[in-house]
């Protein structure tokens, strides 16, 4: 049986939540598609500092603070996997892993999962010395040594954001060259507690209750060496979570979906916001920022349709 709404958000973290708030109080018919649980990556940030009404607060907290928002407000959770969405004339399908369903307009906020290093303790170690967000956690490592692994912008992006927080720095890549920005490699090689340590690829995480250092080997000497520190940032990409979209001319070469200044894609009546976009930052209050202006603009999508 084909269920339809008005509006059908896929994620449910702060993007999907911002905007399921304020279309719900626009009177519409709407439901939001969640695989896991409400919240998105906050659920594994070890601490939100200064998130609008909390001072400090765990992620795990503010993520069933922002459940508690959509539960009183009535909003349906659909607990399910979406497998696939396509566009039919003017109606969006949208199929489950159980069900589904149809809309007039679709909001996607399924944001991305972080690329990982594949080490059997990696996911263990989430928030107990491992974290993918310098911005967000840089503050927790004030004055300790660190590690960061990557050859990218953002790892050379926050790379120079940690350097004036940690007391060292280690800046691990495979290869020789970076992908990053020339300018960035030379401002980071004038800071004086970085390490630059290249090609080298990392071969262990060394831990007992947290992280305690890195074992790590040159990939031309294949020399070993291990790297005292209290942090680690792998740094080595996103993976955007748009597997499900069938409809072409959405995702651009690295699978995000880009938007215009109304939230929406190329395709009318399909909006999209949050980590999902490419965008170089990626922070809860854009995010939620992102769902308030799709939401708008979703209203005034629906009155022409």
């Amino acid at each position: 049986m084909n269920r339809q709404y008005d509006v059908l958000i896929v994620g449910c973290g702060p993007c999907g939540i911002g905007a399921a708030l304020k279309l719900k109080e626009a009177g519409l018919n709407i439901a939001i598609i969640e695989r896991s649980t409400p919240g998105g990556k906050v659920n594994i940030a070890p601490r939100v500092d200064n998130y609008p009404g909390f001072t400090k607060v765990s992620g795990p907290d503010l993520a069933y603070a922002f459940y508690e928002r959509v539960s009183n407000a009535g909003i349906e959770i659909l607990g399910e996997d979406l497998l696939s969405l396509e566009k039919n004339d003017t109606l969006f399908t949208l199929k489950t892993d159980r069900e589904t369903y149809r809309a007039k307009a679709v909001l996607i906020a399924s944001g991305t999962k972080e690329k990982k290093l594949g080490f059997y303790n990696e996911d263990a170690l989430i928030g107990r010395g491992i974290s993918y967000c310098a911005l967000c956690d840089g503050h927790f490592f004030k004055g300790l040594p660190i590690a960061v692994i990557g050859g990218g912008n953002s790892a050379l992006k926050e790379s120079l954001h940690l350097s004036h927080l940690v007391s060292h720095l280690y800046l691990i890549h495979r290869r020789n060259e970076f992908r990053g920005s020339e300018a960035n490699l030379e401002e980071i090689k004038q800071m004086p507690n970085v390490t630059i340590l290249t090609p080298y690829i990392p071969l262990e995480i060394l831990q007992d209750d947290r992280v305690t250092g890195l074992r790590i080997k040159n990939v031309e000497t294949q020399e070993e060496k291990i790297l005292q520190i209290d942090g680690l940032f792998p740094l080595i990409g996103q993976i955007p979570n748009t597997q499900f979209m069938k409809i072409p001319g959405v995702l651009d070469e690295q699978g995000n979906i880009p938007v215009d200044k109304k939230m929406m894609t190329s395709v009318p009546g399909l909006f999209s916001g949050g980590d999902v976009l490419p965008r170089l930052l990626r922070q809860i209050y854009l995010a939620e920022h992102d769902g308030i202006i799709a939401a708008r603009s979703i209203v005034e999508y629906l009155k022409g349709v």
